[in-house]
């Protein structure tokens, strides 16, 4: 099976930060977490930092959170993560999230991955 990695990288719409968080602990990450096959790698916050390279672009996103998943097709699996969706009446997409700039690639592995890819998020929450 293949390994894939999902990048859900995001903002909140200016001055709705507090509201955008509070959507992602308490609908947007217990619904992905129940997604079988999916697991929740974290979330992040960038880090303003001057840039290492000279033509590197600037980020454009403020917030980034990573799953894990594997399997043989993967265009069926994106299918299964929309449909579980509808299942899940309490979940839709936070009028938070600044639709403007949203992102979400995913990336198949191309060597082994160097990571345990478990959901210990509830416990490393600060």
């Amino acid at each position: 099976m293949a390994k894939y990695v999902l990048l859900a990288m995001t903002n909140p719409v200016e001055g709705r930060t507090d509201e955008y968080n509070a959507w992602y602990d308490n609908t947007a990450y217990p619904t992905y977490k129940s997604i079988p096959g999916l697991t929740p790698l974290g979330r992040f916050k960038a880090v303003e930092l001057e840039p290492m390279f000279p033509f590197q672009m600037e980020n454009r996103f403020n917030y980034l959170s990573m799953y894990y998943f594997e399997t043989d097709d993967v265009v069926a699996f994106m299918q299964s993560v929309k449909d579980a969706f509808g299942r899940h009446p309490e979940y839709s997409l936070s009028e938070d999230i600044d639709k403007s700039v949203f992102f979400e690639p995913v990336y198949v592995a191309m060597s082994d991955v160097n990571f345990a890819p478990i959901d210990r998020y509830e416990e490393l929450k600060c």
